[in-house]
């Protein structure tokens, strides 16, 4: 996916749009003062604004991210903090720690169910006892009722001296017991046209259900979005808080 790679570089300018990084910073870091949770992981990190952030806030936290160019330029950014490459179904950690987060749908990149067990299995290895995840979902069901958006322009960015014309569709492509989605980008760098698709796999609240009780977590809380808002059924997110059991 060439937003990871071939774009790193101008990857937080491009999402920044579409982003309320206060708001999210604000609900991570509440919930884990909440819950005590001092040392964290951040699942998906892209190129490092939230492990930045709530370092500063006094957080003992890593990121990982399975793009070893996300992480090149995470690591660029933000010499002061700590990141590594990893796979956030497999990555092992020497010591559990009090709290991870997965946010922005980096989940939805896990197309099988044996990878989302993987993925839980491994949440409940790396987190100590009451351990807290907060994993952020892409929900299937507008989607499912949209089926198809045309590719049209969503942004217009410019880092430096490249400007940049964020294009985007998206169509179904599964809808059966499986809910899969194939997200088509186009970017218009200085007239240069780079084309990225993007499949994804989207899910239902009760389909959550299972991988979560399975995975031995409890689900304290489901959100709507980081404004702490009650999850609707047709809003674009589910937002969970899940505790180690």
């Amino acid at each position: 996916m060439k937003l990871y790679s071939e774009l790193a570089e101008y990857y937080f300018d491009i999402e920044k749009p579409g982003r309320k990084l206060d708001e999210e910073i604000h609900f991570v870091s509440e919930v884990f003062k909440r819950h005590n949770v001092k040392s964290v992981v951040d699942i998906g990190c892209g190129s490092g604004e939230h492990v930045k952030d709530l370092q500063a806030m006094g957080f003992k936290i890593m990121g990982i991210d399975s793009s070893p160019k996300m992480i090149e330029t995470a690591k660029n950014r933000f010499p002061h903090c700590r990141f590594e490459v990893g796979r956030m179904e497999d990555y092992k950690l020497k010591e559990p720690i009090d709290g991870l987060v997965c946010l922005f749908g980096t989940f939805n990149y896990l197309m099988t169910n044996d990878d989302i067990k993987k993925f839980f299995q491994n949440a409940y290895k790396n987190l100590k006892t009451a351990g807290i995840l907060i994993l952020d979902v892409w929900n299937a069901e507008p989607i499912k009722r949209i089926k198809r958006k045309p590719l049209g322009l969503v942004a217009n960015i410019r880092v430096g001296e490249t400007m940049i014309r964020r294009n985007r569709g998206f169509r179904l492509t599964r809808a059966d017991d499986l809910t899969m989605v194939e997200v088509n980008y186009v970017y218009n760098l200085n007239k240069s046209d780079i084309k990225d698709k993007h499949v994804m796999r989207v899910f239902y609240p009760l389909e959550m259900e299972t991988p979560i009780k399975e995975g031995k977590f409890e689900i304290l809380n489901q959100f709507g979005g980081f404004s702490g808002e009650k999850f609707r059924k047709y809003g674009g997110r589910i937002l969970y808080v899940l505790k180690k059991r």
